[in-house]
């Protein structure tokens, strides 16, 4: 499906919605509301021009390349915990990373496919493959494994209360 201008604007007008029944959460609960694919997987396809997929493999498409594309996201800056399923196939690797202090949605391409993805460790004696193999759902920090010592910056964002992608 192709993100066109509205269904950004129907996104954005739901992260709005999500923020504040999150911050109502928050203030009674110590956990908040996990950001909704919804949003995040809209966006980032909005913003780098894919085709969001309905029941089919990977979270969206890229039509000039026709590569499966995961996309994992974290409404934290600081850190997450993503989990995979024992049977991802994908192309290529996205994380998008919400700051919801200055309401910036950022996206990264983290250059893995769903074979390089096996060799990351997720403890100190198993990687993702040995999880997947045992019928697990590995979880790590992409922030932490795979961001920030790759010093990855974002391919781009979007100022949400601007809605313009920079």
């Amino acid at each position: 499906m192709v993100i066109d201008k509205s269904r950004f604007k129907d996104a954005v007008r739901a992260y709005w919605l999500w923020k504040e029944l999150n911050s109502i959460i928050k203030n009674s609960h110590n956990r908040g509301i996990n950001f909704p694919e919804t949003i995040s997987e809209t966006m980032f396809c909005y913003a780098l021009g894919f085709e969001l997929n309905r029941g089919t493999g990977g979270d969206a498409r890229d039509p000039k390349t026709d590569s499966i594309i995961e996309v994992k996201a974290s409404s934290n800056w600081d850190r997450d915990t993503s989990s995979f399923s024992p049977s991802e196939e994908f192309d290529n690797l996205y994380f998008v990373r919400l700051d919801q202090r200055n309401d910036i949605i950022s996206f990264y391409d983290l250059n893995l496919n769903s074979n390089q993805l096996k060799g990351i460790k997720v403890s100190q004696k198993q990687t993702v493959e040995d999880q997947q193999k045992q019928g697990r759902r590995p979880r790590f920090g992409v922030i932490k494994k795979v961001i920030e010592p790759s010093n990855l910056k974002p391919v781009c964002s979007i100022d949400i209360r601007k809605e313009k992608i920079i």
